[in-house]
């Protein structure tokens, strides 16, 4: 290992001793992570620990100098090595180390040349880990210099979970640890392990090869929640100390929840106004239960709320006369966020269609929601869908579900470019749905008395899609001339043709497309509101609103005055851990959860079967972990080249100065610096540079190194919010189904 010198910093923060700790405090703040020393440039006494004396912020700072609280110094000569120091700064109660040399005729005296702290310790320990323990915690800042590359499918979640190690935690038979870090970021995993639309498998490096499928991140997320739920465990939240600041939330869905709890984790005072008799949104009211567990969604929205959150049901915020106004809110609190979502449903205006037996598919599925049969809804009778995307499919499940004798979805697109996804409609068509596609909806039939007798469609021209997006184009979209009209006999008529915002009213900016005007953070032009999720980006998935949950919270932290890299409190770790070898994984294929069969599917038991832990396991192999990074051990390396000659994707390059060695992988991610003997018998030195794009962590290049200098570590970051314990008896809960 090299030695201080290489890595010691000059020493630019030196304070006298007697100065007042509160006169230092420019200093301290101007010199944060990095210790400020107390003394004179010839001779250090010690030094203040700007970390730990700034967590509980300026107002903490007694009065006093700056001896009475400054820290002990370890002095070490400068050719000391790092690894030698560290085991002697580790034995000691010294903060830092000064670096000195030998000085005068003699060498007799010694003088301080520069300093060493913890950060740069650790960040050379992260960048080359020379113990070969399974886990190796380093406390301190989070921006320590490590290489940690971000996976594919961690870029393209948009809550950005760390996937690649929660699944290798089940695949190692750490269900809990793998539920913990899925809960770092997203709060609702049981939902997410069934409804997410997993962007993140449409980038996994694992399908990228011809004849391979993605893991099936989904399902993982699902099993560790089933697990956790099942053993009766709960996330205890670690709340900082209150800021003294109110923020209200309008609209308790994924969103809203999300940035709720976001925001109460940091300490502020939190209210959420709920127009629905229970919170979650179109988790609770616009999803039917056979899709997931409602007991599962509200274990995870009692552990949100139980961090002390205050929820007003029943409270619609709007213009109407016994709302609350949007403009009171603003009066009242410091910042309002507004996260209404998408919850209106859309009845698309043909003739007939105000007759009695005509909804729409949102209020049709919140009804249920509410465990009730909708009015006039026909059990043993003929219903019609209008509509081909994921609600529309809820909507036809559910009437099959509740008795209706014949369901036909209709719509506009082709069957294999319907908006709904694939395994859904073939649930659906196996417990009897029936699907017309290529027409467009023109009359909704009925007698003299006002009752739906049957719906017209005309059948339409070719249509066309964008090539890039896969999306309608609208413009495509032509009747057939001289066609004629399809018809369907109908006792009921069902309209999932789009959604629309019920507008928080008052003084919320709107878009032309009628949504509220907001920018990717949430900022609107009227000061203190904030606008996220369905409602600004328009109809989307959960995982999205989510997105927008985290990113608002953020937003509106800044705005009240949170410097967002203050640790309130916490300790932060950095966690490098030696990984699994996963190379035999290729001899698995992917698998689905089962289905429960059809036979067992005409109730609102949840149709989606768990996991056992054999298949959990065996599916978590699969995944590369491309959260792991190469050590090069630079006492080691020879610089050899052996694993850019094997690395079967040309993910890695050797450059040796002098040389010319073509670099071909278009890495940039430097994972060695090293020199082989000296420079004047003849050594070389050079640098390893690694493209984590291309590299499937395959570990050939291990295996071929002729010296043993590779090994792959996972790098990760966490904090001390989050403790695992037992469910806790609640005194008070929101009910499952409102009445």
């Amino acid at each position: 290992m090299a030695d201080l010198g290489t890595i010691m910093l000059p020493i630019t923060g030196v304070v006298a001793p007697d100065v007042q700790l509160k006169d230092a405090i420019p200093q301290i703040r101007e010199h944060a992570p990095l210790p400020l020393f107390v003394g004179t440039a010839a001779k250090i006494e010690g030094c203040l620990d700007a970390t730990g004396l700034m967590t509980g912020g300026e107002q903490s700072l007694v009065a006093g100098t700056v001896s009475d609280v400054m820290g002990s110094v370890l002095l070490l000569d400068s050719g000391l090595t790092i690894e030698e120091a560290t085991r002697r700064l580790l034995a000691s109660s010294a903060k830092a180390v000064v670096v000195t040399e030998r000085t005068g005729v003699f060498g007799g005296a010694v003088a301080p040349v520069g300093f060493v702290s913890t950060v740069q310790i650790l960040a050379r320990i992260g960048k080359n880990v020379m113990d070969k323990a399974p886990m190796k915690i380093l406390s301190g800042k989070r921006d320590l210099g490590f290489n940690v590359p971000i996976t594919p499918c961690q870029r393209n979640c948009p809550i950005h979970q760390e996937i690649a190690t929660y699944i290798d935690y089940v695949s190692q038979g750490r269900y809990v640890d793998s539920w913990m870090v899925i809960h770092e970021t997203n709060p609702f995993p049981s939902m997410l392990g069934r409804l997410c639309n997993h962007p993140c498998e449409t980038d996994c490096k694992r399908g990228w090869d011809a004849g391979e499928e993605p893991v099936t991140i989904r399902s993982i997320k699902r099993f560790s929640t089933d697990y956790s739920y099942s053993q009766g465990l709960w996330i205890d939240y670690k709340i900082a100390p209150e800021k003294g600041k109110k923020v209200a939330i309008v609209g308790g869905g994924p969103s809203g929840l999300t940035a709720a709890l976001d925001l109460r984790v940091q300490g502020y005072d939190v209210t959420i106004f709920e127009r629905e008799g229970k919170v979650g949104g179109c988790l609770s009211t616009s999803i039917p239960p056979f899709r997931f567990d409602h007991k599962q969604l509200k274990w995870e929205i009692d552990m949100i709320l139980a961090t002390g959150i205050t929820v007003n049901t029943n409270t619609p915020v709007g213009d109407g006369e016994n709302d609350i106004h949007l403009d009171d809110l603003l009066r009242d609190y410091d910042a309002v966020y507004t996260s209404v979502g998408l919850m209106k449903g859309r009845i698309l205006p043909v003739p007939g269609h105000d007759a009695t037996q005509v909804t729409d598919a949102m209020s049709f599925l919140r009804t249920i929601s509410y465990d009730r049969i909708p009015d006039h809804f026909p059990i043993d009778g003929r219903v019609v869908v209008v509509g081909g995307g994921a609600v529309a499919t809820d909507a036809c499940q559910s009437s099959i579900k509740m008795g209706a004798g014949e369901v036909w979805m209709c719509a506009i697109e082709p069957e294999d470019k319907l908006p709904a996804f694939g395994n859904e409609l073939h649930e659906a068509k196996e417990i009897g749905l029936h699907i017309q596609c290529g027409i467009l909806v023109k009359e909704i039939l009925h007698d003299t008395e006002g009752n739906v007798t049957g719906v017209s469609f005309a059948p339409l021209d070719e249509l066309q899609f964008d090539p890039m997006s896969g999306k309608l184009i609208f413009a495509s979209v032509k009747e057939k001339e001289g066609a004629e009209r399809w018809t369907v006999d109908a006792d009921y008529v069902i309209f999932a043709s789009g959604q629309m915002m019920d507008t928080p009213g008052g003084t919320a900016p709107l878009s032309p497309r009628g949504l509220v005007s907001a920018d990717r953070g949430g900022h609107t032009s009227v000061p203190k509101l904030f606008a996220g999720g369905d409602c600004v980006q328009g109809p989307s998935f959960i995982v999205d609103a989510m997105g927008w949950g985290h990113r608002v919270a953020r937003s509106i932290r800044e705005f009240l005055g949170e410097k967002q890299e203050n640790l309130d409190g916490r300790l932060y770790q950095t966690i490098v851990e030696r990984t699994d070898d996963h190379r035999k994984s290729e001899v698995f294929e992917r698998t689905e959860p089962a289905i429960l069969e059809a036979a067992k599917r005409y109730d609102m038991s949840e149709c989606e079967l768990p996991w056992s832990d054999e298949e959990a396991v065996v599916q978590a192999i699969r995944c590369f972990q491309c959260d792991t990074v190469h050590y090069y051990d630079e006492s080691v390396c020879v610089l050899c080249g052996a694993c850019d000659d094997v690395c079967p994707e040309k993910a890695i390059d050797v450059v040796v100065f002098g040389e010319d060695r073509e670099r071909s992988s278009g890495g940039t991610t430097k994972v060695c610096e090293t020199e082989v003997g000296l420079p004047d018998g003849g050594g070389v030195g050079g640098e390893i540079f690694i493209n984590y794009d291309r590299c499937t962590n395959c570990r050939i290049c291990e295996d071929h190194c002729p010296v043993n200098c590779i090994t792959f570590e996972r790098v990760r970051y966490v904090d001390d919010r989050m403790r695992v314990v037992e469910k806790p008896h609640l005194a008070k809960t929101l009910p499952l189904m409102a009445v």
